[in-house]
């Protein structure tokens, strides 16, 4: 009932001319906008599309300031905002770019079939694990092959056969195949034994493969040619000389007999001759003097 009475007041008070009428709103054209400018109000043109009002007409002028948007942003027609970034479809996350965006208009996105929007705009999806996009189609893997994260892509089963390991878990669609432990690597290591040949001094290679079986390490199982394996050839070398070495040794051992037995001769015969004392009958005084050897 207040409001009723306000409001009666204030319409009499307007009718007897103590309260001004308020401004009637401006009517202007579809492309343009009204303004007031030095206390008169104009119409002003709308700039195109893909344009922003930079600043307002004047009321001699009724064409506005316009600019052009920058990259990767928009504008409508008839719009009074500045122009608005592009919305981006994110491909990553699914989205798929249905309309590009351009200086006029958004992008328009949407999501693969079978895909779940995340958002209203559609600018990320979902694809479950277990699935992956193809041909803008959300589709569950093929038999053989699995993904354990959304919106990627499916991957073939590990083949345990080719590794040399058997199925221990099978596999499917969000999960690999599980294979045994690797099994011992098997290595066939050649063994080279050396005999000796007959006349023709020349060595006899046989080769023979042995299998030796480990995990981590190789072993090796060298033969090498036993110490007493020698060669004919070899073994008359060694025999002529030992025997040349004993022939020289007995002839110098020989020489070395006949040089102390000559020495031996001359000393004793040297001593027989001078120092025994010689008798002779003579009438001189020395007579009975043993003779001295000339040195």
């Amino acid at each position: 009932m207040a409001d009723v009475g306000l409001r009666v007041t204030g319409l009499l008070l307007v009718l007897s001319g103590l309260l001004p009428a308020p401004a009637a709103a401006i009517e202007c054209l579809r492309n343009q906008y009204g303004e007031t400018r030095g206390g008169r109000d104009v119409c002003c043109n709308y700039c195109a599309a893909g344009q922003q009002i930079a600043d307002i007409c004047t009321p001699s002028n009724k064409a506005s300031e316009c600019i052009n948007c920058k990259k990767n942003r928009y504008n409508p027609e008839n719009a009074r905002d500045g122009c608005k970034l592009c919305t981006v479809c994110n491909k990553a996350e699914g989205s798929i770019e249905k309309k590009p965006c351009t200086s006029s208009s958004d992008a328009e996105c949407e999501c693969p079939e079978g895909s779940t929007p995340r958002n209203d705009r559609k600018t990320t999806c979902r694809c479950d694990k277990g699935k992956e996009i193809v041909n803008n189609k959300c589709q569950p893997c093929k038999s053989g092959y699995f993904s354990t994260e959304e919106n990627s892509v499916c991957r073939p089963w590990s083949n345990c056969s080719a590794m040399g390991r058997t199925v221990l878990e099978e596999g499917s669609a969000i999960k690999d195949v599980k294979c045994t432990k690797p099994s011992p690597v098997t290595v066939r290591i050649p063994t080279i034994a050396f005999t000796p040949t007959s006349s023709n001094h020349r060595r006899k290679v046989t080769t023979n493969l042995q299998n030796v079986t480990t995990t981590n390490r190789i072993f090796i199982n060298d033969k090498t040619t036993p110490s007493n394996s020698l060669d004919s050839g070899t073994l008359s070398l060694i025999v002529i000389g030992a025997v040349l070495l004993l022939v020289s040794a007995g002839i110098i051992l020989t020489m070395i007999m006949q040089i102390n037995r000559k020495k031996l001769n001359r000393g004793f015969i040297r001593g027989e001759r001078c120092r025994v004392p010689v008798q002779e009958e003579s009438t001189s005084s020395d007579s009975s003097l043993p003779k001295d050897c000339p040195a």
